[in-house]
């Protein structure tokens, strides 16, 4: 499975790293990790793995690099804090270090979050790898807020130093959960019976966050029948929503979509955005609901309720944004 240049042109995704030299990019996420070879215009080779059918993930990188002799370098974003080269996952409970890939390997790795290494792609997508939420105009050179749910939540920033673009790094999923309604604050004080020193946002905004959700709001209520019986119960709430087949998961989704939306309205102000960008696996799927509910609840912020009203919020498409993201991101460091 391999995507060319001709389909990513397709996908509108455009860059501008020149060169043949090729690197190992990763994308390790909560559930799945990807990974490709990244020219400096296209990824090629793409593999797709389970995490929980990988023993070793750095094993599996040099086994990689193995298979791919002409990379010159590794670079992954994968979702955990990064500090000196190294990251413990906080989904999934794998440890990986840049500087003992390097070592083994014998070439240059970096390691970033992975939503650092979307942010190194943002700016340059085009109309083609989003879908607006709005109507108002996309702006030039203006501070991008990135946020994304998932397994995880994640959040980052890109800004516009008047010269060029700068992406940073960000874990403020973590941060404290403050509700904003009667029903909200039901969810947090159930919450805080499991995990009683802090309920991040990311317990809510998440796929464990939506199960988190669905089983405070149900009570003693038995789950429904398709949540229950599925591997996956985040996806099956879902579809029970998006089908309004089920109260519970409509109000369990409608919860997800508002506390994503007051999340990233947060992100947005905190670093005075011109665009905000919507990304992972779980708002494309349940766009009906996004479409509905997200900008009434982006736009509440009080005093800023005017300035927020001309932020233009974009639901990212593109799959490959945290590869090439992570390509971008290595020749931007090693150039």
């Amino acid at each position: 499975m391999w995507a060319s240049r001709s389909r990513l042109k397709r996908l509108g995704l455009t860059f501008f790293c020149g060169g043949h030299v090729r690197i190992l990019v990763g994308d390790i996420g909560g559930t799945n990790s990807r990974f490709a070879v990244y020219d400096g215009s296209s990824i090629s080779r793409l593999e797709l793995y389970l995490n929980t059918d990988v023993e070793q993930i750095d094993d599996l990188v040099v086994d990689l690099v193995n298979r791919n002799p002409d990379v010159a370098g590794v670079s992954i974003g994968i979702a955990g804090p990064v500090q000196d080269q190294t990251v413990r996952m906080i989904n999934f409970d794998w440890t990986l270090s840049g500087t003992n890939l390097s070592h083994r390997l014998d070439k240059s790795v970096l390691l970033l979050n992975d939503f650092h290494a979307q942010a190194y792609a943002v700016p340059h997508l085009s109309p083609k790898s989003w879908i607006p939420l709005d109507e108002i105009p996309q702006p030039e050179r203006r501070n991008i807020a990135v946020i994304g749910a998932g397994t995880g939540l994640g959040e980052a920033m890109c800004i516009w130093t008047g010269e060029d673009w700068f992406p940073v790094a960000g874990e403020g999923s973590h941060v404290r959960f403050g509700p904003k309604d009667e029903r909200q604050i039901q969810v947090l004080i159930k919450l805080l019976e499991r995990w009683p020193d802090h309920v991040s946002v990311e317990r809510i905004v998440s796929g464990p966050g939506i199960v988190n959700v669905y089983d405070v709001l149900r009570g003693d209520v038995a789950s429904h029948p398709l949540v229950s019986d599925s591997d996956n119960p985040a996806a099956a709430i879902s579809k029970l929503a998006l089908e309004k087949a089920c109260p519970i998961a409509i109000e369990t989704i409608d919860m997800f979509v508002d506390v994503l939306a007051d999340e990233a309205a947060s992100l947005a102000l905190k670093c005075a955005a011109g665009s905000v960008y919507i990304s992972g696996g779980i708002p494309p799927k349940i766009l009906p609901i996004v479409k509905a509910r997200f900008r009434d609840a982006f736009h509440r912020k009080g005093r800023y309720r005017n300035y927020m009203q001309g932020v233009p919020i974009r639901i990212v498409t593109e799959p490959y944004l945290g590869l090439m993201g992570a390509g971008i991101a290595a020749r931007t460091r090693w150039n």
